[in-house]
Formats: structure tokens, sequence, C-alpha cells
């Protein structure tokens, strides 16, 4: 987290996803920030996110600031959200979503139908997206 809100890198990457690459994909929303004044942007900032992607958030968040890493209870919350995790991936909920219901989404922007595996991530842009620099750059 960063001045309230998820960094810019952060909601930049969801930004360039296709709008139907999460359809149905099971998440655990997680996030650590510097102190707990921040604990509430992962429900209310980072869960509207993954809806409007239409993913399967798990109903347990994890955030840790740091003094929560020597609290055992931060241990306990993030096996509750694995757990939750566990079952919506056992349950097959993706395939049973989208097998069914695929064509009643409203698709946009490529439409998940395999352009978004062509993304070359070795680009000089996405270097760049990603903190790196240019080949011969100064640093």
């Amino acid at each position: 987290m960063y001045k309230a809100g998820p960094s810019g890198l952060f909601t930049s990457f969801f930004q360039v996803l296709d709008n139907d690459l999460l359809i149905a994909k099971p998440v655990v929303l997680g996030a650590t920030a510097g102190t707990a004044r921040h604990a509430l942007v992962v429900d209310g900032e980072m869960r509207s996110l993954f809806a409007f992607l239409r993913t399967m958030t798990t109903p347990t968040s994890v955030f840790a600031s740091t003094e929560d890493w020597q609290d055992k209870a931060l241990g306990k919350r993030i096996d509750r959200a694995a757990r939750e995790l566990v079952v919506l991936m056992e349950s097959e909920v993706e395939s049973k979503i989208t097998d069914t219901s695929w064509d009643s989404y409203q698709h946009e922007f490529g439409s998940a139908g395999g352009n978004e595996l062509g993304i070359d991530l070795g680009s000089d842009l996405m270097r760049l997206a990603a903190g790196g620099t240019l080949p011969g750059a100064r640093k």
C-alpha cells in the first residue's frame, strides 16, 4: 500500500490485463503497509478492483503492517484465507462458472481469446514498467 491505496505499479498491471482473463478465478486479497492506518485498503480498494475483474475472492483478506509481523494472529489469518482459497479451488468454481456462462459475458478489449498469452514480457516497455532500465542506459 502507498498513500492509502494500492501502488501505481500494482494497479497498472491489472489495468493492462484483458477484462476476461480472471473471470471466476479464486483469489486471496493481501497487502502490507508501514502502519495499521491502511488496513481497510484491502477491502475498500482491492476488493472492488477484483470484483470489477469478476474474480472469486475469498471472504477473508490478509493485511499486515510492520507491527503484525511478530503477532501470531497474522499466521492464523493467513491460514484461514488459504483454507478458503483451497475450498474455492477444489470446488472447481472457475470452470463451473465459465463453462456454463462464458457466452453470457459482455467480452471487451480482446476478450481473452489467447491474445494475452502473446505479450512480450521481455520488451523494453515491460522492463521499464517493472522498475528496470533500458539496455545501454546510464544508471
